[in-house]
């Protein structure tokens, strides 16, 4: 029986995320349904994270197993065939059976967009979150950079994650700026329910001059979600690359 990896962009607006919900459209439902349409039996799909309601992804790794072995070019052909036209799989490949595209994941990259001009461009509705007012991007910089490092970030984590540890790596957390784009990025062994968004939302409340930096190194100690700030939307949030 051969596993497969696939690697997918989606846009998450129509969904209500990744992971199969009773009653609910998800990418994995959508996925696991046309795989199933496919082989003409059952097929369990599992990806690499579990992005939320609304969120986006630019390359989102799963896994499936087939009964019988079928050309990649044939198989990305009839499932881009069979799947909604926002959700595409890019790449297929086959790996070994020991291959898990959650567990065996050893770094994430997320990026949160945001366009800060005066003016929403129609075509980016639900693909970037609009701030229209100034930001102090250098000061979202200082305070993105703190968030390097080994940390405990339940002050930055969903009040209900349930998790064994909350303490992750952060290797890259950084803001960039073209025009009226600004981009939030940021890599780490792993994340946190909702602990991107809420990064974001006190890193706007900074760049707003609401808060200082310093508050950053309030929350990590704190363990305490009441101390960030609120959790950005979902829309601007895209899932960019996982590392194996």
């Amino acid at each position: 029986m051969p596993k497969y990896k696939a690697t997918l962009k989606y846009i998450g607006t129509r969904y209500a995320g990744w992971q199969i919900q009773k009653n609910q459209t998800t990418i994995q439902g959508q996925l696991r349904d046309a795989l199933s349409t496919f082989a003409g039996q059952p097929v369990s799909v599992i990806g690499a994270g579990r992005t939320d309601s609304g969120v986006h992804a630019m390359a989102q790794v799963a896994h499936f197993t087939l009964a019988q072995p079928t050309s990649r070019k044939k198989l990305i052909r009839a499932l881009n065939g069979i799947l909604p036209w926002d959700i595409r799989i890019m790449s297929l490949s086959r790996v070994s059976l020991s291959f898990h595209a959650q567990k065996d994941a050893i770094r994430k990259r997320y990026e949160y967009q945001l366009y800060n001009g005066p003016t929403l461009s129609p075509f980016l509705h639900d693909l970037v979150l609009h701030v229209r007012h100034p930001l102090d991007l250098q000061a979202m910089q200082e305070a993105a950079q703190q968030l390097c490092d080994t940390h405990d970030f339940t002050g930055f984590a969903a009040a209900a994650t349930q998790v064994k540890s909350r303490t992750r790596q952060v290797y890259l957390s950084q803001i960039q700026k073209r025009g009226y784009h600004v981009t939030y990025r940021v890599e780490a062994n792993g994340f946190l329910h909702h602990m991107v968004r809420n990064i974001v939302g006190t890193l706007l409340q900074i760049g707003s001059g609401k808060r200082p930096v310093s508050d950053i190194q309030k929350i990590l100690t704190s363990r305490n979600r009441r101390m960030a700030g609120p959790t950005a939307p979902a829309q601007g949030l895209y899932m960019m690359k996982t590392w194996y």
